[in-house]
């Protein structure tokens, strides 16, 4: 009795949809088609009692043109256009993503062939201008240090010369 009951339709709809999962009744109060039943949790449209399945690339349970679509969202009276044109997409996505795939390759296999040299001569200038700089800042340091050693010596001979020169005129003195 509580299956004849659930089978009724009242506007179009189910007194009660069965989970898909563990097959018990579930009745809804109002609100949106999306179920969740409280047993299995599992998610389910209420509508056409089918399990909610989607791909991004293929569309959601809620999509209009969707091949997983609720079959009341998209011409419900019309199942041959609604099969016909699930069917049109679902052909196109499974040629689309071949052609994806090898385009990307192209693109992937040319910006090797290209980016790869070009980076490679980039990094090789580079390092040849950081050595080129360090040559240079190395050899001024070189050249500053000796200029200054130079300047040091020269004032230490300076002194040595002037200390001796004095001793010896106080040796001559006494």
């Amino acid at each position: 009795m509580f299956q004849l009951w659930a089978e009724k339709l009242d506007k179009n709809q189910h007194y009660a949809q069965k989970c898909p999962n563990c097959k018990i009744y579930i009745s809804r109060n109002g609100g949106g088609s999306h179920m969740i039943c409280t047993k299995c949790q599992c998610n389910f449209c209420y509508n056409c009692g089918k399990r909610r399945f989607g791909i991004k690339f293929l569309g959601l349970h809620e999509s209009r043109f969707s091949p997983f679509e609720c079959k009341y969202n998209f011409y419900p009276d019309k199942p041959l256009v609604r099969h016909t044109v699930h069917g049109l997409v679902a052909g196109a996505a499974s040629l689309a993503i071949p052609i994806a795939a090898v385009g990307a390759v192209a693109l992937l296999a040319v910006g090797t062939t290209i980016g790869a040299p070009t980076h490679g001569t980039y990094r090789l200038f580079k390092h040849i201008r950081s050595k080129r700089q360090q040559q240079r800042h190395q050899k001024y340091h070189i050249e500053t240090i000796s200029n200054q050693w130079n300047i040091n010596h020269d004032n230490d001979q300076n002194i040595e010369y002037n200390v001796l020169e004095k001793s010896v005129k106080a040796s001559l003195i006494t």
